[in-house]
């Protein structure tokens, strides 16, 4: 990790500071500005700016299942007959709709405004302080909107208006409760209760807004949102300059929200109950036909209960079956007993089989009682016995009438057996029909019951809808009903005193910022310095008392000490041993080149140095004429007049000791080829001679290059440059110089700074 630089930040605090002490140089004006900024908010506030106060209020939806208690029913909601619940969503664009908001303004004629004319601004009164009711026909051609109209209250049951259309004045009176027509609208202006008093309408008046432009606005200024995520709260804010007017609005908005709720909600129910009735009606022929066609059915197949005559069939058609079976056993028996009979002799007796015949059973006795007496005969007789012939005889024509009555009974009991099956078969059939009967009856049994039903639901569902009817009851509930917030959302005092204080301090930074930004003179130390590439020789502060040049009291001065220092500044710079010839000069003329000359001189004479000053400004002199001396005979004379001497054109100060000067002489054209020519040379190697010092007041360089021809005779050259006189391209100028040595050790004072920062005290005179 890089440490930091300690120079870097002491230079920067350093920095720093110069940028806020050269701003709070001028603290007066920052003064000023933020008074200026603080009592502008404070009249802004007082007299300007209007209070909007945040309404609050919080509504709960109730989201009601309809039919509840006979199941799960969604899908008669499709049918109309369920008033389904709806979402949030619905329910604030319901509350946001221009037609909610256009019938909330309509009702209570929010889109008149009433006013008190104030000395500075209009104040808006709303309820009690309002003593009319205004109505106005808003299908008027005529009608002007955002008009001011003035009532004025002549006595208990007469006004007049007053307004201004087009740049004219139009007055009329009206009477209370009368329809007024106007050529900027019609409306009717009614008393609240008692007449009112004439002090109220002092400075009263009205403006009629376009409702449409209004709703727009209130609908700006309302919001509606969810209380929570997963709740059905909804909380309502609406932004008003009047508690009681916002509050109300408020109020309106939800009452006509709930009236518009249950209004639905009773149209629903109409709407219901008609289409329930209808239905009912259909229905009921509907069950009607059904129970129509279960009797059809039922007398078609001969049947009161399916599942009882089901049971009856099969008990019957078991017994004509056991018969069937007891028939074929004794035919299988009668059958046994023929054959029996036919493949026997008469010596065979016949079995006891069960036959229900009795006089087959009489035949069968006889004939095995026959038998036994013949067996029981042979044992003693012998077969010729006419007894035993008489039983042989006998036994032959019993078996042949016990074959013909077994055959008659055989066919008797094969005709019945046959009659029995046919019954059991008519049995089975209708057996056989019972599960397509029962499917059919079921199916119109189902039918039936499925619109019973639904005639049933209908009746109640009616029922309900009636009640409903009877005791309406919306399903929305106020939970927080609306009240304005105790301080005002806006203006923000505390942002407003902030900005305020923000922009008192803006305002100055700004200008002063702009002014350096803009202003290309040097304006400062730090200014010419950081921009020098020369020696910095000092500064020369402004004098109190603005004297031109120091003449008096020069050795206890602050003039006198600040020069002192610059003489010492200037032996420390020297180049030369001697520093003897000091040419000064400057850019342009008023920049205090001569002020500087003549006091550097005064200096090194009351030093007790022999000082002769120059005036080589050859065309605007102004050093002789500071001193109040002659310019001529000067130095333009000794470059011209061959004859004279240096000694004549050299005036002594009267007051000053080693005090002496050069004027520039007679004015003369052609001064550039003035100062090439040789005398200057045999002039300044006669001063060398004779004085300690030669200060050298030059024209300025920026126009003329009348001092760049004395580099050869100087040692040093001081450059004069004055704090908002001096242009900052200058600098490129001296730097040039100095670095192209066109003066001799050029060297930079500044002139006309500020005592507090100088180095002592001095004067500006150039």
């Amino acid at each position: 990790m890089k440490e930091s630089n300690p120079e870097l930040n002491s230079f920067e605090q350093n920095n720093i500071r110069s940028i806020i002490g050269k701003y709070l140089k001028f603290w007066p004006l920052f003064a000023v500005s933020l008074i200026i900024a603080i009592a502008a908010i404070i009249l802004y506030i007082r007299y300007f700016a209007e209070n909007e106060y945040e309404i609050q209020s919080a509504i709960l939806l109730k989201n009601v299942e309809a039919g509840q208690g006979f199941g799960d029913l969604g899908d008669f909601a499709s049918m109309g007959l369920i008033k389904s619940t709806h979402s949030l969503e619905d329910e604030i664009g319901i509350l946001t709709s221009i037609g909610v908001m256009e019938e909330v303004i309509s009702k209570n004629n929010y889109n008149i405004t009433y006013y008190i004319e104030g000395n500075i601004r209009d104040v808006e009164v709303y309820g009690e302080k309002v003593p009319v009711n205004i109505t106005v026909d808003e299908t008027d051609d005529n009608l002007i909107y955002d008009l001011p109209i003035t009532i004025k209250f002549i006595d208990s049951a007469t006004y007049e208006l007053t307004t201004l259309v087009e740049d004219k004045e139009l007055k009329s009176q009206h009477t209370f409760g009368e329809v007024v027509t106007t050529s900027y609208g019609t409306f009717t202006i009614a008393t609240k209760g008692e007449a009112p008093k004439l002090k109220e309408s002092k400075n009263l008046y009205f403006k009629i807004e376009n409702k449409d432009d209004l709703i727009a606005s209130f609908l700006k200024k309302l919001s509606v949102v969810p209380a929570n995520k997963t709740g059905s709260s909804l909380n309502l804010n609406f932004i008003s300059n009047d508690k009681v007017k916002g509050e109300e609005i408020l109020s309106k908005l939800i009452e006509t929200y709930i009236e518009k709720t249950i209004k639905y909600e009773n149209e629903l129910a109409e709407n219901t109950i008609k289409m329930i009735d209808d239905r009912l009606k259909l229905l009921s022929g509907e069950i009607e036909d059904v129970e129509k066609t279960v009797v059809d059915f039922k007398t078609e197949n001969t049947v009161t209960n399916i599942a009882n005559n089901a049971d009856t069939y099969v008990q019957q058609s078991n017994e004509y079956k056991n018969r069937v079976a007891e028939y074929q056993s004794q035919i299988n028996v009668l059958e046994g007993v023929e054959f029996s009979l036919q493949n026997g002799n008469n010596e065979t007796a016949i079995g006891g089989a069960v036959i229900n015949d009795p006089s087959v059973n009489s035949l069968i006795a006889q004939y095995n009682q026959a038998l036994a007496e013949k067996q029981k005969l042979s044992q003693s007789a012998s077969s010729s016995n006419p007894l035993v012939a008489n039983l042989d005889e006998n036994l032959s024509s019993l078996r042949q009438s016990i074959i013909q009555n077994v055959r008659s009974v055989k066919n008797g009991y094969s005709i019945a057996r046959g009659n029995l099956s046919a019954n059991a078969n008519r049995y089975d059939y209708q057996i056989a029909k019972v599960p397509g009967m029962e499917k059919k009856l079921l199916d119109i049994s189902r039918d039936k019951s499925t619109k019973e039903g639904l005639y049933l639901f209908l009746l109640q569902k009616r029922e309900e809808e009636v009640l409903s009817l009877a005791a309406p009851v919306s399903s929305t509930r106020i939970v927080d009903y609306p009240k304005a917030g105790k301080f005002p959302i806006s203006p923000n005092k505390k942002l407003l005193y902030f900005s305020g204080l923000l922009l008192g301090l803006f305002i100055p930074v700004s200008l002063l910022y702009l002014k350096d930004t803009l202003n290309n003179k040097i304006s400062s130390v730090e200014e010419l310095t950081q921009n020098l590439a020369a020696p910095f020789l000092g500064e020369i502060a402004r004098s109190k008392n603005n004297t031109i040049v120091v003449t008096e009291d020069r050795a206890t001065s602050p003039e006198a000490e600040l020069f002192r220092l610059l003489l010492f500044n200037l032996n420390f710079l020297k180049k030369t041993e001697k520093n003897q010839t000091i040419l000064v000069t400057s850019t342009e003329k008023g920049e205090g080149k001569t002020f500087i000359a003549s006091n550097l001189a005064l200096t090194f004479a009351s030093n007790g140095e022999k000082v002769v000053v120059l005036t080589f400004d050859l065309r605007e002199p102004q050093l002789m004429e500071n001193f109040n001396l002659p310019n001529s005979p000067g130095i333009t004379d000794f470059i011209v007049k061959k004859g004279l001497n240096a000694d004549q054109i050299i005036q002594k100060h009267p007051s000053i000791d080693d005090f002496y000067l050069v004027g520039s002489g007679s004015s003369m054209n052609q001064v550039g080829r003035l100062m090439v020519s040789n005398r200057i040379g045999v002039l300044m190697d006669t001063l060398k001679q004779e004085y300690d010092r030669i200060i050298i007041d030059t024209a300025p360089i920026g126009l003329i290059s009348d001092a760049f021809a004395l580099n050869n005779y100087i040692d040093s050259s001081i450059y004069v440059v004055r704090k908002d006189k001096t242009k900052k391209q200058s600098l490129k100028v001296i730097n040039s110089i100095y670095e192209s040595d066109r003066l001799k050790n050029t060297m930079v004072v500044f002139n006309d700074t500020k005592a507090a920062a100088s180095y002592g005290y001095g004067s500006i005179k150039g």
